[in-house]
């Protein structure tokens, strides 16, 4: 070990020629010791892949082995003389040194100590294992240190990535045990024995049993129903059996109360496959299942009165028609409403509308069979389905006792009221009926009970031409909307005369509906339905527009005419208003001034007139209509006087400008002395109060004689003329204009007779 070339030169090689042949083999026993080290030492500095290094007391490399210089990145001569400091980084190479001078200071080796981040200039990864002991020579005395090192880079590594592979997997664990172990749901593992081998804290929270009595054992030593047990088990065994995960709902009594559960069953096998248990995760579904089963509920009652509301009303009839109730008139439907129910909202308000309806609906539930069911139809109404029943007899006898039942009054909003009802009734007849047929015919049936107008109460039976004739109603309002729409209404005027100087003054107009199929139709047969269908509301604001304009043109027909005297010889046309118009058209004043004004018609030449059942029954905003319409300029006339409620205070509350005296008075004028005492009383009630008197219906001369001796001022009537069309209309007049006609109280001009 003289030479460092000589050390790190391959023994095999010395001596050697390149052509020479093999050498020949030498005993190792032959060699001389010297030489024998020297050989083992360089097999072992040169095959070794742990690096040996040998240093001097100045930690020099004395000897080093292949893997120590490949380490470096250098020939192992080049680093004969050197130290770490070359190689390495300054922290390791103080460390090294000082390592070093303590081996060699004490004698004690140091093993496996580990090095990281050896070599500057590099942020790679790398780790050392040293072990070093004190280099001796043969007198024992330390020259020295010699160490091997081992780079455990990849194992290090390893550890690292294992060590956050575990950290991870541990969070995860802690994770997972806190989600399982707070979690809401219910979990239970299962082994192949049914027995449970787990439990979450919910799971003995909620059934109530302790965890040790809970492990071990199976659901059925913990006394569950056998509905619920059979269930329970037969799933666990079918994913044993199958190894496919389920989802059951469950309804099992835990502590005395029933439980829904929606439990959803994980297989957990083994390596091979085979199902080693089963996780169960159950979720507590009951107040959800008692919030849908409330809401399911709500669905099908109605929200004030709790009774069956028209969903569940309607599904119930289907039923009874499938099983038959329908056979032989066994299914009867009493529909019911409530007559003027509409003046307790108007008069105490909604609160106590809705009061009354919730005292109404505890008395039916009374008053019907046990069984039957009643239902809320809709605001007013309501509908009892009696199945079972014995034919008209006993229907007819529900019926009876649902009125004696509302008789009594019913305390509402601190008064006692009084309530009536309106009952149709109609009874299947066979397995064709069908739900809105049975509906139909009751209603039907209702209305004529309504029309009937029974002072307690009272009920009809549902007859074929009721259907008829509720058919016939529906047509004719389709018609009168498509009539609207298509402009299919003419007026016709009938002239109004001066009693004192037989001339014409002006003329009412009549509505007219040219029906494409059944010709020129009198108002009589539709103005109801439009009063119905508030299509009275559009119709009457063509008859102000279609009268207006055709005034306007006998205004200017007169103007034209050298002989007309425009002051002393204009028309006063009046337009008949409906109740409905004026309480349903809110626009109905700027409506009719706007016409007015666009026709240039002065408001003086209209009239408009008013029957005394509107006026009665009219809202306080048609009262100020009418105010309205009369500060104008407008008159006003009340129709029909004497028919209605005839109330003094009518024309007190309301400015009158003259009343007209119905036809059935006029009629019976000379033959019956109540009928003239009545035209008599008007008349002079009329005139003392400054208003006009016009008589409708005037027929015979007779009528016409006596009405001028009482003192009437106008009359109406086919002793006069019938109802003229605007042209021949307008030929009267031009033969009666320049005659010296007055001023006329006027006549209405709209949707009247």
């Amino acid at each position: 070990m003289t030479s460092a070339a000589g050390r790190q030169t391959g023994a095999g090689d010395r001596g050697r020629e390149p052509d020479q042949g093999p050498v020949a083999e030498r005993d190792p026993q032959s060699l001389d010791p010297a030489e024998l080290d020297r050989i083992c030492l360089h097999n072992l500095l040169s095959a070794c892949a742990d690096m040996i290094y040998f240093k001097d007391r100045d930690s020099r490399f004395l000897r080093v082995s292949d893997s120590a210089a490949a380490f470096t990145g250098v020939d192992p001569a080049e680093m004969i003389g050197k130290t770490v400091r070359d190689y390495f980084t300054s922290e390791h190479a103080a460390a090294a040194f000082e390592t070093e001078r303590m081996i060699m200071r004490t004698g004690r080796a140091v093993n496996d100590v580990e090095e990281p981040h050896l070599r500057p200039h590099t942020d790679q990864d790398e780790t050392l294992s040293a072990s070093k002991q004190p280099l001796r020579d043969f007198d024992g005395r330390i020259i020295g240190t010699f160490g091997i090192s081992r780079d455990i880079t990849a194992r290090k590594i390893a550890e690292r990535q294992l060590m956050r592979r575990t950290a991870e997997l541990d969070q995860v664990s802690r994770e997972l045990t806190t989600l399982i172990e707070s979690s809401p749901d219910l979990m239970t593992r299962y082994d192949r024995d049914l027995r449970c081998t787990y439990a979450n804290p919910v799971a003995t929270e909620l059934t109530g049993v302790g965890l040790e009595d809970m492990l071990g054992h199976t659901a059925r030593e913990r006394g569950y129903s056998p509905e619920f047990l059979r269930s329970w088990e037969e799933t666990l065994r079918q994913v044993l059996a199958t190894g496919q995960g389920l989802e059951r709902e469950f309804s099992v009594a835990i502590k005395g109360e029933p439980r829904y559960l929606h439990t959803r069953f994980v297989p957990e096998v083994d390596e091979d496959g085979a199902v080693l248990s089963i996780l169960a995760v159950s979720r507590d579904l009951t107040e959800r299942r008692r919030i849908e089963e409330a809401l399911e509920e709500q669905a099908v009652r109605d929200p004030l009165t709790g009774l069956a509301n028209r969903t569940l009303l309607m599904s119930r009839i289907g039923q009874a028609i499938e099983l038959g109730a329908a056979e032989h008139g066994r299914l009867a439907v009493l529909f019911l409403d409530l007559d003027r129910f509409k003046l307790v909202n108007d008069s105490l308000g909604h609160a106590a509308g809705d009061e009354l309806l919730v005292a109404v609906a505890d008395r039916l539930r009374l008053a019907v069979r046990r069984g039957d069911l009643v239902a809320r139809f809709g605001g007013d109404e309501f509908v009892v389905l009696c199945e079972d029943v014995q034919g008209y007899a006993e229907a007819a006898a529900i019926a009876e006792r649902i009125i004696d039942c509302l008789l009594l009054p019913f305390p509402c909003a601190g008064q006692a009221m009084h309530v009536r009802a309106s009952i149709g009734i109609a009874l299947a007849d066979g397995p064709a009926t069908t739900v809105d047929a049975l509906l139909r015919d009751a209603d039907a049936a209702m209305y004529q009970a309504k029309a009937g107008g029974a002072v307690s109460g009272g009920y009809r039976f549902f007859e074929p031409a009721t259907h008829e004739r509720a058919v016939q109603r529906m047509n004719l309002e389709q018609d009168l909307r498509r009539a609207v729409e298509q402009d299919e209404f003419v007026l016709v005027y009938q002239p109004i005369v001066d009693l004192s100087v037989g001339q014409v003054v002006g003329a009412e107009a009549l509505i007219r509906w040219r029906h494409p199929d059944r010709g020129l139709l009198a108002p009589a047969e539709f103005l109801e339905v439009a009063e119905e269908t508030h299509l009275i509301v559009p119709i009457g604001r063509w008859v102000l527009e279609e009268a207006c304009r055709q005034l306007a043109a006998w205004n200017a027909a007169c103007r034209a005419d050298p002989g007309c005297d425009p002051e002393a010889d204009m028309l006063t046309l009046a337009i008949n208003l409906s109740n409905r118009q004026l309480s349903h058209d809110p626009d109905l004043v700027t409506a009719l001034t706007d016409i007015l004004s666009r026709h240039e018609v002065p408001p003086g030449q209209i009239c408009l007139e008013v029957t005394e059942t509107a006026v009665h029954e009219a809202s306080l905003a048609a009262r100020s209509a009418l105010a309205a319409f009369s500060a104008a300029g407008i008159m006003i006339a009340l129709d029909d006087y004497g028919t209605g409620y005839s109330s003094l205070g009518h024309l007190r509350d309301i400015p009158v400008d003259a009343l007209k005296i119905d036809r059935t008075f006029v009629d019976g004028l000379t033959r019956d002395r109540g009928d003239e005492a009545i035209v008599v009383a008007v008349t002079t009630l009329a005139h003392a109060l400054g208003m006009h008197v016009i008589a409708e219906g005037v027929a015979t001369s007779e009528q016409h004689g006596r009405l001028r001796e009482l003192g009437c001022d106008f009359a109406q009537g086919h002793l006069f003329a019938k109802p003229l069309s605007a042209e021949k209309f307008g030929e009267l007049l031009s033969g009666e204009l320049g005659t010296g006609v007055g001023l006329g109280a006027g006549v209405g001009a709209g949707v009247g007779a």
